[in-house]
């Protein structure tokens, strides 16, 4: 137990809050800030969260209402000045702090929707939790009447607080409204541990291969057993996968028989109850005598490329009659540019002049570094196979000057060539052989020549004559036909030619282009698609399409159950063991790596007869990497026997996402109690301390609320002239009713006032709660006003003690306040008429009033009153005895007054109120005392003279009657 002075005095620091804003809050919803009983509301129009929260801040900024007034609101910012989505409040005050609830939705109420979740439930209750209040069970399929009654049932759900509808088992759509309505409630939460409806997981463990010896392994969330033998009994297998730390003890339950004659069944329970979970996974790498698979290469693939390389030069020799040397660059030269396919829409290789050709075209070229003339002045043929498609695209053969321009757009080719390329071979599928023959300038006409067969491979010869300015063209054994003449210039050094190869589309024409023969001759085709070469009969190779792979799956032994995994690329499918060729088909085209439609499957079914795999379509004409096989499962089979069915859950959530408040800078400052800078001690007095507030006049206005602390004793001498609490009316700049904590909340077993010479506080407001408290009041301040008790206090002990011997007091002084008092001694020290005054509001619960001074005004009921000298007035209220034996009592209340007894000189007056009053009897023991009833209020008069006869003192405005008693 410490002692604490009260010495204020600490550094303001200015509240600073931060306002979340949900990333999803959009144009039409309505935010409301609440600072006591005043809301600001702004209807978003943003178009995004940087939006919104700016016009937001606007809105609050030119608030003209006073409580937002003395708060500044910003964009949030992070270290980088960047916004985070946030909202700053700060207050222009430091030290006085601010409380603001924030809220965001449709602009009407909020709405809750209760779902239950995962497995229809079956059965069973559930229950709702709101703000700390719990309802009673409710059944799976309550009706949305049943909801609603329930949760109006909680003590913070009053009836017409929420609206539910929805169907019998949910969902149910719970509306706030009555005293809720328009408020962000707290959300409910919900508990379903006694809703039935879930199914508890069972596999079955079998061995269709039946092995003779060795071990296998089961593993369950990434962890696997040790060795299990192959003729394990369902308990060796049960404690060998609770072994396992992902399967706690108890969760799983084995039954059945020994392998491998008989499966043995996993059942999953207790913590892996009611759940969906993995299937087991075997690995029967171990075990002996069991079956096993084998793939092998039928027939490799490949593609055009391995069939036609070298198919197209000519060997030195003879051809009709003329010697060829291809050693002479002069009179041959066979170009080689390497692959020269385009695959999947990408360029392999090639290029037009070291320029990087467009994807979907290839291409290379012969410079004078190759060629050391190349020019018109002699003969030369070109010779290409090509194998057009049908759909239209073209290749071109194009021969260009050296000296054009470099940076012609080959994307033009074929259907404009333009002035960089003078003689162009242009094949175009299902159509025709054109050719345009070009000068440096203008062009010749447009011969056509004979017809491409799609689809199939052709053979284009073109030979140029210079002798007649002609160049023909032979396709597939034809003969030579004039494409047209062609006048040329005199070749230089500075017009040689290069030549240039450009194929365009060729993953669809499918033309090839290995090697390309520029002959200096004129050549002459033979028969159809064949040409002599070396003079001794050899016919000119074919190209060749290639060859698919195939693939043979063998699954030997006789496997009666499970499933071989077939992967191709790390990438898998599991195969039934008796699969048919069409079943294992459909799911190797499920395998990412293959693709759908890229196999086509014959012979089967398994294991009798293999599986015989053909790649195709977009694996077509590829030497494809060989599928892998994995056969463990087949000589360990886990199955899914009954599937887990995880049990019923449930969630209720709000309609809209929240705007979520934090004060990032709390508010500090001289004012407040709980600012450990304060006090003498550097600390925050805790229960069973003692506290003095004396010698300051510092006030404390915040931080009041401390109703978890008991003091063992509160001490507020004369020497203190702060206040203590706060006003009704914030009078610190703007006049605005006040909604901080008006009181100080603390629990004191003594309270002690007004000790000790001083003016005192003119204001002391004391909250004791529910606290047991004696209260000794010796003096006090003036009060604020002339209407207003210097100290107030409030106090809920049925036994509290209030005594006052100076000064003035208000008990629930203020209308809705409520206070119990068990005794009241109300004294005086100098001057019995007026050194107290003390006043009970109508919340006041009160047993006993001992007076002997001072002015008391009652406005509840009271048990007992003693009253020795000053002067009482009772406003209202039931009074049960009233003893007055000096001084004034005012009666104005109507309530009923069952025995008030006169001795002494006392006064008892009834006409400050003309109201009808409701007197049981009047026991006048004195005749001095006096009985004024002028008005005749007092329905029915019944005055017993206790030994008294003097009728003089009864000042009646009616008929009333006397009765004599005895001398008492």
């Amino acid at each position: 137990m410490a002692s604490h002075i009260w010495i204020g005095g600490a550094p303001a620091v200015a509240q600073i809050d931060s306002v979340t804003f949900p990333s999803d809050a959009a144009a039409g919803q309505i935010v409301n800030f609440v600072i006591g009983v005043k809301t600001l509301s702004v209807t978003l129009t943003g178009a995004n969260q940087s939006e919104i929260i700016t016009e937001v801040v606007a809105a609050w900024n030119a608030s003209t209402i006073p409580e937002y007034a003395e708060i500044t609101a910003s964009v949030g910012l992070d270290s980088n000045d960047i916004e985070d989505g946030t909202m700053k409040l700060t207050a222009d005050t430091a030290g006085k702090p601010f409380a603001v609830t924030v809220s965001i939705g449709s602009g009407n109420n909020e709405i809750q929707v209760i779902t239950l979740g995962g497995t229809t439930a079956t059965g069973g209750t559930f229950t709702l939790t709101y703000d700390g209040q719990t309802t009673g069970n409710i059944a799976y399929n309550a009706d949305a009447t049943t909801v609603d009654t329930v949760l109006e049932a909680l003590s913070n759900i009053g009836v017409g607080d929420v609206t539910v509808t929805g169907s019998a088992g949910g969902p149910w759509t719970v509306e706030f409204t009555g005293t809720l309505a328009g408020t962000n409630v707290a959300l409910m939460t919900i508990n379903v541990e006694n809703l039935t409806g879930g199914v508890n997981e069972v596999q079955t463990i079998s061995s269709p291969s039946n092995p003779t010896g060795g071990t296998f392994t089961l593993s369950f969330g990434g962890q696997a057993t040790t060795g299990i033998a192959y003729n394990a009994s369902a308990a060796t297998v049960q404690a060998a996968l609770e072994a396992l730390s992902t399967i706690p003890t108890g969760s799983v339950a084995c039954a059945g028989g020994s392998l491998p004659d008989t499966p043995i069944t996993v059942t999953f329970q207790d913590e892996l109850a009611s759940m969906d979970v993995a299937l087991l996974e075997a690995d029967a790498s171990g075990l002996t005598g069991v079956t096993g698979s084998a793939v092998e290469t039928q027939t490799g693939g490949s593609d055009i490329a391995d069939k036609a390389v070298n198919s197209w030069k000519f060997e030195s020799g003879t051809q009709n009659g003329t010697s060829y040397d291809v050693t002479d660059t002069i009179n041959s030269k066979v170009l080689t540019g390497g692959s020269f396919f385009v695959i999947n829409n990408q360029l392999v290789a090639g290029g037009i002049d070291g320029k990087c050709v467009s994807a979907g075209q290839f291409g290379f070229s012969m410079d004078d570094s190759a060629v050391a003339s190349f020019d018109e002045n002699e003969p030369f043929s070109i010779a290409l196979w090509v194998k057009p498609s049908s759909s239209g695209e073209r290749s071109v053969l194009a021969i260009r000057h050296s000296n054009k321009n470099e940076s012609s757009d080959a994307s033009t080719y074929p259907s404009t060539l333009n002035s960089d390329y003078d003689y162009a071979l242009t094949m175009e599928p299902g159509s025709v052989v054109k050719f345009d023959v070009k000068k440096q300038v203008g062009f010749h006409t447009l011969t056509t020549i004979g017809t491409l067969t799609t689809n199939a491979w052709n053979l284009v010869v073109a030979i140029w004559d210079p002798a007649n300015t002609t160049l023909s063209i032979g396709i597939n054994g034809g003969a030579l036909e004039n494409a047209g003449g062609l006048t040329v210039g005199t070749a230089t050094s500075s017009n040689n030619r290069y030549l240039s190869v450009l194929s365009q589309n060729v993953q669809t024409l499918s033309g090839f282009l290995d090697e390309i023969t520029i002959f200096r001759e004129a050549l002459t085709l033979a028969n159809s698609q064949t040409i002599y070469n070396s003079g001794n009969g050899d016919f000119y190779p074919f190209p060749t399409d290639g060859n698919n792979e195939i693939q043979t799956l063998t699954l030997t032994g006789s496997p009666t159950a499970g499933s071989v995994t077939v992967r191709y690329q790390g990438e898998g499918v599991n195969v039934p063991h008796n699969s048919t060729a069409a079943a294992a088909e459909a799911l190797l085209d499920t395998v990412s790596t293959i693709g759908s439609g890229n196999t086509n499957v014959t012979g089967g079914p398994w294991p009798g007869t293999p599986l015989v795999v053909e790649f195709i379509n977009d694996l077509a004409l590829t030497n494809v990497e060989l599928l892998e096989i994995d056969t463990s499962a087949l000589t360990m089979f886990v199955s899914e026997t009954t599937p887990g069915v995880t049990a019923p859950t449930g969630k209720v959530e709000t309609t809209v996402s929240p705007l979520t408040k934090s004060t990032i800078t709390a508010s500090e400052g001289p004012n407040h109690w709980n600012i450990p800078a304060n006090w003498n001690t550097n600390t925050v007095p805790v229960t069973s301390d003692t506290v003095y507030i004396s010698d300051s006049e510092i006030s404390i206005l915040y931080g009041l609320d401390q109703s978890a602390v008991t003091l063992a004793a509160l001490h507020i001498e004369q020497t203190f002239s702060g206040f203590i609490g706060l006003p009704r009316t914030n009078s610190d700049g703007l006049s605005y009713f006040e909604y901080r904590d008006l009181y100080l909340k603390i629990g004191a077993t003594n309270l002690f006032i007004g000790d000790k010479e001083g003016d005192g506080s003119d204001r002391i407001k004391i909250d004791l709660g529910s606290v047991q408290s004696t209260v000794l009041i010796t003096d006090s301040g003036d009060g604020e006003d002339a209407n207003t008790p210097a100290i107030l206090l409030l106090g809920a002990h049925v036994s509290n003690v209030i005594n006052i011997n100076r000064g003035s007091l208000g008990v629930a002084f203020y209308p809705t306040e409520e206070s119990t008092i068990a005794t009241l001694r109300q004294a005086f020290f100098d001057d019995a008429a007026d050194d107290t005054t003390v006043y009970l509001g109508d919340g006041v619960t009160i047993n006993d009033i001992i007076k002997s001074g001072g002015v008391l005004d009652i406005n509840s009921n009271t048990a007992s009153l003693e009253q020795t000298a000053g002067t009482t007035t009772i406003h209202a209220g039931t009074h049960t005895l009233l003893n007055i034996l000096d001084g004034s009592l005012n009666y104005n209340s109507v309530g009923t007054a069952s025995e008030i007894n006169l001795s002494g000189a006392s006064v008892l007056i009834f006409d400050q109120d003309r109201r009808p009053k409701n007197v049981i009897v009047i026991n006048k023991l004195s005749d001095e005392s006096e009985i004024f009833d002028e008005s005749g209020s007092i329905a029915n008069p019944v005055i017993d003279m206790e030994n008294t006869g003097d009728l003089s003192t009864l000042n009646m405005g009616k008929n009333f009657k006397l009765t004599f008693g005895a001398t008492t």
